[in-house]
């Protein structure tokens, strides 16, 4: 037995060092090519479902092509699956950043309106009511990025990806409230 894992590890160990190693293409930055790049997304939102059923999300936005208030995106989420909403940049998106309103409707009929809050100050912002302040504010923010190949030259488009939680806290805060 102990011969044969030897012999399997040897041979590994040749494997690797008969490859030969392939070029790296370089990744840039368009500030390195002095490009401007109008990107139509800067990232986007994840709303994970922690409940133990299906909900519904209808988020609303502003029409920013008239006086209307709101468009309508209407997501539905399984039991720990999660939707992706795009975060505009060159154009409006529908990330949860970028909404008014955020209903949330559970499969027994329940349905929570949360709203965006105001900033008195750049970072203190409040709310009208504990869920929505729990829905809004309870995010994780990471940085990530995806390489677009454009003109032959792979360029680093950087993005920001915010993770937001329909929870039983959430659930809880706007029972409470009732």
């Amino acid at each position: 037995m102990m011969k044969r894992f030897f012999i399997v590890a040897v041979m590994a160990i040749m494997s690797l060092c008969s490859c030969e190693y392939l070029p790296v293409e370089k990744i840039y930055y368009p500030e390195e090519l002095g490009w401007i790049i109008d990107w139509s997304y800067g990232g986007w939102s994840e709303v994970k479902n922690e409940t133990d059923g299906m909900v519904t999300l209808v988020t609303t936005y502003p029409d920013y092509h008239s006086d209307s208030i709101q468009t309508e995106v209407t997501s539905v989420i399984m039991p720990g699956d999660t939707v992706r909403l795009t975060q505009g940049a060159f154009v409006p998106g529908v990330s949860i950043d970028e909404c008014l309103t955020a209903t949330i409707k559970l499969g027994d009929g329940t349905e929570i309106v949360c709203t965006r809050g105001y900033y008195e100050s750049r970072y203190d912002c409040h709310y009208d009511d504990p869920w929505s302040e729990r829905f809004f504010g309870n995010f994780e923010q990471r940085a990530d990025y995806e390489v677009v190949r454009h003109e032959d030259k792979n360029i680093r488009h950087d993005l920001i990806i915010r993770t937001y939680h329909i929870d039983k806290t959430l659930v809880d805060a706007w029972k409470a409230g009732q």
